[in-house]
């Protein structure tokens, strides 16, 4: 569309004459009214987009090729009747999930210039077409690098524990669809117990990226968990986009723990579906996911506990005769044993009667002995053979000079005499 400048509007800048800020802003006016009387559609990226009294306010940017650099910015509405016409054409949902932060749109545009506020852009259409079309590049783009960086598959590697439990949840804490998935555990028909922790995080919208790599961050610092969990419900193509993030899904490839995602959509595929190590539809359905495993698991262990009983009767079985012939030996090595240790009690009993009588017969002639031994040293026997007690007050006298004046007594074997000295 060619722009034609019409000075004539303007009286001419030449003169020296100074012009009042209003006449100049209705000047800018009357040129984009009579340049731009129809609607254009035209590209951009949607640096902010926020809703307030139901108009929907834009920041549309354009950046410098692979950059951030901003090289051309202009503010935009949607004013709130055209924002409801524009759902009931393309629906809620795919109206609320282009009307996002980082977006590419393609808008269908009238510009408005106001003395006080400026110029911007009236958004009257849109093409979902060119987002959505977008999105898909760049989301091809992400799974051909990935790939190159054998990267699709490395969690899907990381084996998950037969039973299942302790789950690290990432989602938002006000999504139906983590209420869902809360739901399907806690009711389970089999009474199987969760552990569930929520990690808080956007699931929706440019944020959602930098707020779920910072929850991998915090769960991987417990060493409580044997699952990170991502969940929430569904939504269309442009709902999703935050899960095509390059960052995210390199974080998810190389995450310690295997991830397993539950994020409601329709037949689109997000990347972070493709790098997780297991992706369910739904909340509900990686609920159930997790229900199933623990069946599994405690089906699994019933047939190991039959299976040990059964190799147990058949070794048994095995081993029975073995054991009888072992018994059977035994039995007859005890009897020989005891056999033998009666014989040899018996013997040891014959010999200590022996031992006994020989002592008893020892004995008997030592005290023979000492009798005959006692005998002959009793004083009588000394006193028979002609030997006599000298005593002198009561004390025996053995030498001469012991003996003092007064009475002396002599014992003699039939008597005594008394001297007196």
């Amino acid at each position: 569309m060619l722009l034609t400048f019409i000075p004539s509007k303007l009286p001419a800048l030449s003169t020296p004459k100074t012009f009042q800020l209003s006449e100049f802003t209705s000047f800018i006016r009357r040129v984009f009214a009579l340049n731009l009387p129809e609607a254009v559609w035209i590209t951009a990226e949607l640096g902010q987009a926020n809703t307030s009294r139901g108009h929907c306010w834009l920041t549309l940017v354009q950046k410098a090729g692979d950059t951030d650099e901003i090289i051309a910015q202009l503010d935009g509405v949607v004013w709130s009747g055209q924002l409801r016409q524009l759902q009931q054409a393309y629906g809620l949902k795919l109206m609320n999930g282009l009307l996002q932060d980082g977006m590419s749109v393609r808008l269908k545009v009238t510009t408005s210039f106001h003395a006080r506020y400026g110029l911007r852009v009236v958004v009257e259409d849109v093409d979902p077409t060119h987002t959505i079309g977008e999105l898909e590049r760049k989301r091809q783009e992400t799974l051909t690098q990935l790939a190159a960086d054998g990267l699709l598959d490395k969690n899907a590697s990381l084996p998950l524990p037969m039973a299942t439990r302790r789950l690290a949840v990432i989602s938002s804490n006000t999504a139906a669809g983590l209420a869902d998935f809360r739901e399907q555990l806690e009711s389970n028909a089999y009474g199987y117990k969760f552990k569930v922790q929520l990690f808080p995080a956007a699931m929706q919208g440019a944020q959602t990226g930098p707020e779920i790599l910072k929850r991998l961050r915090q769960i991987s610092t417990w060493d409580a968990f044997d699952v990170v969990v991502i969940v929430r419900g569904g939504g269309g193509r442009t709902d999703l986009a935050a899960f095509d993030d390059e960052d995210l899904a390199r974080a998810v490839a190389n995450y310690h723990l295997p991830v397993v995602v539950g994020i409601g959509h329709e037949t689109d595929e997000s990347v972070l579906d493709r790098v997780a190590g297991k992706s369910l539809k739904t909340p509900t359905a990686t609920a159930v996911y997790f229900i199933d495993q623990l069946v599994a698991a405690e089906y699994r262990a019933l047939q190991l506990g039959r299976g040990i009983a059964r190799l147990a009767n058949q070794q048994l079985s095995f081993e029975k005769p073995r054991l009888e012939r072992i018994s059977l030996l035994s039995r007859q090595l005890s009897a020989g044993i005891l056999r033998m240790e009666k014989d040899k009690l018996g013997r040891l009993q014959t010999d200590l009667k022996k031992a006994e009588s020989r002592a008893l017969d020892s004995a008997g002639n030592t005290l023979d002995s000492l009798a005959r031994l006692l005998a002959a040293l009793r004083p009588e026997a000394t006193l028979a053979r002609g030997y006599a007690l000298v005593s002198q007050n009561g004390k025996l006298v053995t030498k001469p000079e012991d003996v003092s004046s007064g009475t002396v007594d002599i014992q003699l074997r039939d008597g005594k005499l008394k001297l007196e000295k």
